[in-house]
C-alpha cells in the first residue's frame, strides 16, 4: 500500500515529574484499516521529544500504539494520525521497580545538608550514625523511609516543627512503613486535625508484644487525595511511651494510579519505588531520591 497518506508524530515520553525520559522505547503500531500498515519501532529517547516519521495517516491512521520502554511500566494508547500534520504522544510513565536503580543522598549529604537535620537527628536517635549502619539499610528500606520522611514533613506542621520532628527514634525500619518511638504531641496533632485526617480502622496494625493499640480512635489518614495518602496508628506500653505504625497507602493507591496513566498493574504488594511516583504525581511530593 504504498500510496497510503503518511506523516509524522511527536513524541513526549516523561517521568511523574514530567521530565521526558531517557530511555530505550519498543513502539508497536497496530494499524486499525490494515495489518500491513502495523509498525515496530525501537527510539531511543534521550530526554527529549522525538519525531517518528512515515506513520500511516488519515484515512488509515487510526492505531493502537503498545509502549514499552526498559525502565518504565509498559501502556497501550490509541492514536488518530491526521493528514498534512503531526499527531502528538504525550505521556507520563510510572518506573517499573524491577528495572530501576535507586539514587539516594550520599551519608554526607545527608549529615550537611540542612533539608535532612531532622531526619539525620532520627537516624541517630535509631542507632544509625554511620555509613557502614546506614548501608546496611536495603534500597527499599531506604526508599520507604525517605517516602514517609518527606510525606510527613509535608502533611504534619504544627508551628515550627513539621512531622518527623515528633518522631524520636525508628525501630523497626520495613519497605512499606516504619514503626517508630513518637512523642505524645503527634497523636494530640493528627486527633486534632479532624479537616486533614479522618479515623479509620486500626484493626490489620500489629505491634509487638508489649505494646497495645490506645484508646480509640487509634488510627488516622490523611484526607488529602486518593492516592499517596499517610496512616498513622498509635500503641502505647506500660512505661508511658508511644509508638506509631506509619505508611503510607495501600494497593488501591497504586491501582488508582495505574488507572489515571492508563498503566495495568497486577503485583499484589505496594513497591517504595511505586510510592515514590505516587507522591510526586498526586501530592507534589519530592521524597528527594532518584532512579537510574
Amino acid at each position: 500500500m504504498d500510496d497510503v497518506n503518511r506523516s509524522s508524530v511527536i513524541v513526549n515520553l516523561s517521568d511523574v515529574a514530567g521530565k521526558t525520559i531517557t530511555d530505550q522505547v519498543e513502539m508497536t503500531f497496530y494499524n486499525q484499516r490494515s495489518q500491513s500498515l502495523n509498525q515496530r519501532l525501537n527510539v531511543r529517547f534521550k530526554g527529549a521529544p522525538v519525531t517518528l516519521k512515515n506513520i500511516p495517516a488519515f484515512p488509515f491512521g487510526l492505531a493502537e500504539v503498545f509502549i514499552k520502554p526498559k525502565k518504565y511500566r509498559s501502556k497501550n494508547i490509541f492514536v488518530d494520525v491526521p493528514s498534512g500534520e503531526p499527531a502528538r504522544i504525550t505521556e507520563k510513565f510510572l518506573v517499573d521497580p524491577k528495572r530501576v536503580t535507586p539514587v539516594f543522598p550520599t551519608f554526607d549529604e545527608l549529615q550537611t545538608e540542612a533539608k535532612w537535620n531532622v531526619l539525620m537527628k532520627v537516624l541517630k536517635g535509631s542507632e544509625i550514625s554511620s555509613e557502614a549502619a546506614w548501608d546496611k539499610l536495603s534500597s527499599q528500606q531506604k526508599a520507604g523511609l525517605f517516602n514517609i520522611f518527606s510525606k510527613m514533613q509535608d502533611e504534619i506542621v504544627d508551628g515550627a516543627r513539621a512531622g518527623f520532628a515528633f518522631v524520636d527514634s525508628v525501630v523497626r525500619f520495613l519497605p512499606a512503613r516504619v514503626y517508630a518511638l513518637v512523642q505524645p504531641d503527634l497523636y494530640e496533632i493528627v486527633n486534632g486535625s479532624q479537616d486533614r485526617f479522618r479515623w479509620v480502622s486500626g484493626s490489620l496494625h500489629k505491634f509487638d508484644e508489649g505494646w497495645s493499640m490506645v484508646k480509640p480512635p487509634n488510627s488516622f489518614k490523611s484526607t488529602r487525595g486518593m492516592a499517596g495518602t499517610l496512616q498513622l496508628t498509635f500503641a502505647g506500653d506500660s512505661g508511658g511511651r508511644m509508638m506509631a505504625d506509619i505508611d503510607i497507602d495501600d494497593h488501591a493507591g497504586i491501582q488508582h494510579a495505574a488507572d489515571v496513566l492508563k498503566h495495568k498493574i497486577t503485583d499484589s504488594d505496594t513497591h517504595p519505588y511505586d510510592i515514590h511516583d505516587i507522591l510526586v504525581l498526586f501530592q507534589g511530593v519530592n521524597p528527594g531520591y532518584s532512579f537510574a
